[in-house]
């Protein structure tokens, strides 16, 4: 429908056929930069690229909801993940404003949703949370975490698990009915639940190291000679666990 990014109700005539696999949404919130394209590839490949390695079954839909393109009915897919992006989510922009609303309707329904760096900040806010620009400054490179808690669906919890960060923003707040998993001395919610539905992290498991540093470079004035050197240290010795943290998405979108 012209104007509406998902029916209220369901259709009898959907134009696709739920594949036996499962089938995970990727709402798609941004694009890798131009210069870095050729290199890396776009953001849909990322994700491409780490559930082939850990369990290529998974099939995967790509919605770039900046443009309005959501599933005709949240039942499309099995679950769904919301990227990062380089805006804010308390930004006064119309498409932040949809997607909030639709991360509202998932909830409502409890159907599986995840969240990385933005899209963990959007589904805090949009649950009653609260997110700001970090005192702390840019956190970049890979983080640690202290687990207060486990996400009960991983089969193997590894409690020293890393993962790439880089953002500037960052929940300060969790919505009421959130559980805090984990954090770090710079991000005082690092990952978080709501029931079996909603699973979030402010880490990047979709990146690489190359890539993070390429785009750390690309803002090495902005951050400083400090702050850059530090980050792309930890880059370079390319031990984030990311392939782990995927399986825990796994996990989590195929708990019964």
């Amino acid at each position: 429908t012209p104007g509406s990014p998902w029916p209220p109700e369901l259709s009898d005539d959907l134009d696709y056929e739920m594949d036996s696999n499962l089938t995970i949404g990727i709402l798609l919130t941004d694009h890798v930069v131009p210069k870095l394209i050729e290199k890396h590839g776009d953001q849909d490949e990322f994700y491409e690229y780490i559930f082939n390695k850990v369990d290529p079954s998974i099939n995967l839909k790509v919605y770039d909801v900046v443009i309005d393109e959501y599933p005709n009915d949240i039942d499309e897919c099995d679950g769904y993940i919301i990227t990062g992006s380089k805006l804010s989510t308390y930004d006064d922009v119309d498409w932040i404003k949809t997607l909030e609303e639709y991360i509202r309707t998932l909830d409502a329904s409890k159907k599986n949703l995840l969240g990385v760096c933005f899209g963990h900040q959007l589904i805090a806010q949009a649950l009653g949370g609260k997110v700001e620009k970090a005192k702390v400054g840019w956190t970049l490179g890979v983080q640690p975490y202290d687990f207060l808690s486990k996400f009960p669906w991983v089969k193997n919890h590894n409690e020293s698990v890393r993962l790439i960060h880089s953002h500037q923003d960052q929940v300060t707040e969790l919505p009421d009915k959130a559980e805090l998993i984990a954090k770090n001395d710079r991000v005082p919610v690092a990952m978080f639940r709501v029931g079996d539905h909603i699973m979030s992290m402010q880490g990047h498991p979709e990146f690489s190291e190359d890539y993070a540093n390429d785009v750390a470079n690309l803002r090495k004035e902005i951050l400083g000679e400090k702050v850059f050197n530090r980050a792309s240290q930890s880059l370079m010795k390319k031990d984030s666990d990311r392939l782990e943290v995927t399986q825990w998405w796994v996990d989590f979108f195929k708990q019964v």
